[in-house]
């Protein structure tokens, strides 16, 4: 485990020296800083991650209203042509009855 070295269990049993010590620590302290730089590398793309997110939600949002708004005004024409359409028929209808009877009417 990564403690066992610290403690001075694991080996032959000898006491440590202080100058191995003081060695450990300052790799402990670099190893340390190192990982802090990647926290703080990984905050920062974190950070820039959770911007971009929110923008495209933003933007998602918006598309989804335009697509609803899109899709009305499309109902709104084929309800519009069905009954131009329909007036199509009826107004046919009327013309051949007509000529049917003559023009008399």
């Amino acid at each position: 485990m990564w403690f066992q070295g610290i403690t001075g269990q694991a080996g032959q049993g000898r006491e440590p020296t202080a100058d191995g010590l003081v060695d450990r620590l300052k790799d402990a302290e670099n190893d340390a800083g190192c990982y802090e730089r990647d926290m703080s590398e990984f905050e920062r793309e974190r950070i820039d991650l959770e911007h971009r997110v929110n923008r495209m939600e933003a933007e998602l949002d918006s598309l989804r209203k335009r697509r609803l708004e899109t899709y009305a005004r499309w109902w709104n024409a084929r309800d519009g042509r069905d009954r131009a359409l329909h007036v199509c028929r009826k107004l046919r209808r009327r013309i051949d009855r007509t000529r049917r009877t003559g023009g008399k009417g």
